[in-house]
């Protein structure tokens, strides 16, 4: 992801008031812009973290999967809502878990990987860190088309930048995709930074996510889990106003589907907070981000009942310090990952 150096005003105070109560008045100094409609007559900040009062989103799903299907991470307490739901469910000890996302997910990947894997490791295949943009294509291993088609910014769909400029190309800089394992079990990260983009183009495909479902093709899905997250990246390209309401939602759709066909077990991971300094180069919003999640989980838990789970991770991302003294718009400082990575480590 591309990230701001410019300081966050007040952050220090905005992180400590994560620890007051939510219908508490703002106490970080920070001057904020007038409220938007997010959805449901819920009215946010356009910078709308747990203190403006926007409830759990857990609280409106099904109650059955709720109990069953839903947790929120918690470093506080060792995410032991979430180490309960997810350990008691189909989930243990699957062996093959693919992790699919942009620089976050890619950042707790490593952490899990290098340190918190529970396996001895006898394969590898891929590098974690790599400057290369075009290796995912070569990674999946199949044939390219022979004519690359643009993103359709009506649909959300990337890549935005590079990867638009650069056929075959991620727009994501830094990670790549790569595979733990030992024959029996293994661990994969998957560098697809959007629910739906052109960058990977097949002969038979015409999306990344498309390609992805192809290259995971397997005789038995139910050992397979897929861990997604999408959200920051769809953002930049949310430009169109001819672009649906719902198109995020139901480009997350028919990515879960597709995954579905080769993964008995899919978990969504929520978008968490971005401090939205230099907004018209970080054309992340608050507002859309707790629009959405509310959107997904929904969908989610309707399309998906049985063979779904949720993490929601917003509140834990704003108790999270933003790394670089604050400074950066998307990424936290280590432990928030670190947390994360055991959560995982207790269930491969």
């Amino acid at each position: 992801l591309m990230l701001s150096s410019a300081p966050g005003s007040g952050n220090h105070l905005r992180r400590l008031s994560r620890f007051l109560s939510s219908t508490q008045p703002d106490v970080s100094g920070k001057v904020l812009v007038a409220p938007l409609e997010v959805s449901n007559g819920i009215t946010v900040s356009s910078d709308a973290p747990k203190k403006y009062g926007v409830k759990k989103f857990g609280s409106m799903l099904p109650e059955f999967y709720r109990q069953n299907n839903y947790c929120e991470i918690d470093s506080k307490d060792h995410n032991m809502q979430c180490r309960q739901v997810l350990g008691q469910s189909a989930l243990k000890s699957k062996p093959h878990w693919h992790f699919f996302g942009d620089s976050q997910m890619a950042t707790m990947v490593k952490v899990l990987s290098e340190h918190d894997y529970p396996y001895k490791v006898t394969i590898k295949r891929g590098n974690a860190r790599t400057d290369d943009r075009c290796e995912l294509g070569k990674y999946f291993n199949i044939k390219r088309s022979d004519v690359w088609i643009q993103p359709d910014e009506k649909r959300l769909q990337g890549p935005e930048r590079y990867g638009k400029d650069n056929p075959f190309c991620s727009d994501m800089k830094g990670w790549g995709p790569y595979m733990i394992g030992d024959g029996k079990r293994s661990l994969e990260f998957l560098n697809v930074e959007f629910a739906q983009d052109v960058e990977i183009q097949t002969a038979t495909t015409s999306t990344t996510q498309e390609a992805a479902a192809l290259y995971l093709k397997n005789d038995s899905k139910e050992d397979h889990v897929c861990v997604v997250n999408a959200g920051l990246h769809d953002q930049a390209v949310l430009k169109s106003p001819d672009t649906p309401q719902d198109q995020f939602v139901n480009n997350v759709k028919s990515y879960l589907k597709l995954l579905e066909s080769v993964c008995g077990n899919l978990v969504w991971v929520g978008i968490t907070e971005v401090q939205e300094v230099q907004p018209t180069r970080n054309l992340q919003r608050n507002a859309i981000s707790l629009k959405w999640n509310k959107q997904v989980y929904s969908m989610i838990a309707s399309t998906f009942p049985s063979s779904s789970f949720i993490i929601d991770v917003w509140d834990e991302s704003v108790a999270a310090p933003f790394k670089g003294n604050g400074k950066q718009n998307i990424h936290y400082e280590s432990p928030y990952y670190e947390s994360f990575a055991t959560l995982f480590a207790s269930l491969v």
